[in-house]
Order: C-alpha cells, then sequence, then structure tokens
C-alpha cells in the first residue's frame, strides 16, 4: 500500500481466519484538519514520510516503476509491514478500482535524492501535486536484487533529515491458471522468491452477480511468497457465477521498511510489483 487497494469487508462468509488486510495505503492516520477542536497548545503532532514505489512486469524479467512520497503531520499513524504477512488466508471484500494520488502537507527540501537500481534520480517537489517525484518522461526499470534508497534533505525542526532504503519487490510471473470446475479449488503458482521480507496479495476479481456490468468484487488474499496457493473451492461461487469477461487474478509482490529518525518521526517505504492474469 500506494493506495494501490481500498477494500471494505463482505457479509459473505470468510473463507478463513480474518484479519483486516494490508491496505497498500502507506498510512492510515488522523490528520490535523479532523482535528478542529483541538489546538497547538494541548496537542503533540507526529511527522510522517510515506514512499511508494510501484511495479509493473516489463519484458525479460524486469519491471517498471514509478515512485512518490508525501510528508505530513498527525496525530497517529500505522503502516503496513510485509514481514508480518507470512501466513495465508483469505476473505470476500469489495473492490474499488478508483485511484487517487497521495498528497502531503510538509515540504522536506526541494528535492529528495534517490538512489534506483544503481542510478541517481532526484526527485523535485511539485507544488501542484503536494508530493515528490522525479521529473515527467523519467524511465525507471529494475530487476531480481536491486533497490532502492531515497535520502531526505530534511527542514530544520520541522522535519529531520534521514536515508532510507528498500529492496525492490521482484517481478513476479504466474504460472498457468485455469478455471477449475464446480467444486474444485484454483491452483495458483508464481516464482517464489522465499524471502521473509516480502508477502504476495492475490486478488481474484469478478462481477458479484449474473448481470453484472464491471468487477466489483474479489477473493483477497495475503500470503507467504512461497510460489503456491490454492483458492479454497468454498469461495469460489461467485467468481464462476460471473460473466466470464469481467473475471481476472491479480498477482502483487510487495516489500516494506520503516526508519525512526527521531521519537516523533517515522518514514515508510514500501515497493510493489502485480502483474494480471485474464482468464479465456
Amino acid at each position: 500500500m500506494p493506495s494501490l487497494m481500498h477494500m471494505y469487508a463482505h457479509p459473505r462468509t470468510h473463507l478463513t481466519t480474518r484479519r483486516p488486510a494490508p491496505r497498500l495505503v502507506l498510512f492510515a492516520c488522523l490528520f490535523l484538519s479532523a482535528c478542529s477542536s483541538l489546538t497547538e497548545t494541548d496537542t503533540i503532532f507526529n511527522r510522517y514520510g510515506a514512499i511508494t514505489i510501484t511495479g509493473q512486469n516489463a519484458a525479460a524479467a524486469r519491471a517498471t516503476a514509478t515512485v512518490t512520497a508525501v510528508f505530513f503531520e498527525g496525530l497517529s499513524a500505522s503502516a503496513p509491514n510485509s514481514a508480518l504477512e507470512q501466513g495465508d488466508q483469505c476473505q470476500f471484500a469489495f473492490l474499488d478500482s478508483s485511484r487517487t494520488g497521495s498528497v502531503g502537507s510538509l515540504v522536506v527540501g526541494d528535492n529528495l535524492a534517490m538512489t534506483f537500481a544503481g542510478t541517481v534520480v532526484p526527485m523535485p517537489y511539485s507544488t501542484a501535486l503536494l508530493r515528490y517525484q522525479p521529473a515527467s518522461g523519467t524511465v525507471l526499470t529494475y530487476g531480481a536484487g536491486d533497490a532502492a534508497t531515497i535520502s531526505i534533505p530534511g527542514s530544520g525542526a520541522l522535519f529531520p533529515a534521514t536515508t532510507i532504503s528498500v529492496k525492490l519487490a521482484e517481478p513476479i510471473v504466474p504460472g498457468p491458471v485455469v478455471v477449475p470446475a464446480t467444486g474444485a479449488p484454483m491452483d495458483v503458482t508464481w516464482n517464489p522468491t522465499s524471502d521473509a521480507t516480502a508477502g504476495v496479495i492475490l486478488s481474484l476479481r469478478y462481477g458479484a452477480t449474473a448481470t453484472a456490468t464491471s468487477a466489483n468484487e474479489q477473493v483477497y488474499c495475503t500470503l507467504k511468497d512461497d510460489g503456491d496457493f490454492q483458492v479454497p473451492a468454498s469461495g469460489l461461487g461467485p467468481f464462476l457465477s460471473s460473466p466470464p469477461a469481467l473475471r481476472s487474478l491479480a498477482l502483487i509482490r510487495w516489500r516494506t521498511n520503516e526508519v525512526r529518525p527521531n521519537a516523533t518521526t517515522l518514514v515508510h517505504i514500501v515497493s510493489t510489483v502485480d502483474t494480471i492474469v485474464r482468464f479465456p
């Protein structure tokens, strides 16, 4: 989590033990604008940095990526941790396909300095978008084993200077996936990393009814990155009833890291890479 997905629990029976799905929005935070009854004299606001690297599979076992960074103040925040998502579990969820760009409220220097897969890439601040990102037209590509490091210059007492790195989420390549017969599970395979710092999200998407005109529901699974999973047959009824043209499968590999330069500041980074399987 970009946001990558925004989901709400569906009232159907859960497929396995339920925990809140890791939203790859970087933070769930109570912002200053929501605190009109509080004043600066009785509230201490923490400072946060959220860096999002969003990749997609490309040719020759490589991926292309975009990078954004936002900084803001808030009362409290929680950030997803890929190392904590090392079990397999699924639930039904609504599918929200809307995409909104993150914005920040703090400026922490004119430019962030990023080293991406060995190449230095400046990330200037955009006053129009209220975030840091590489210049328009910049092409970022990487392969397995590459990393990104972002240096934040800081802004005096407003935000401390710091540096954060993350190993980039490797391109994820699914094996053959077929629509199973009624009563049978769906076998899903991919190239595993077997890396305890990485997790995989499986999103099996479909129209919730036979008359649906768009994909609006999903079986959402958080998985260990071991390369093999069976979507249980008990969860495939709505998928099998969906109009075939609305069926798809997204596999998303993700990896996170965070640093705390002082007691009131948290900087979080997430790298994701995804691929989509279309069913015939």
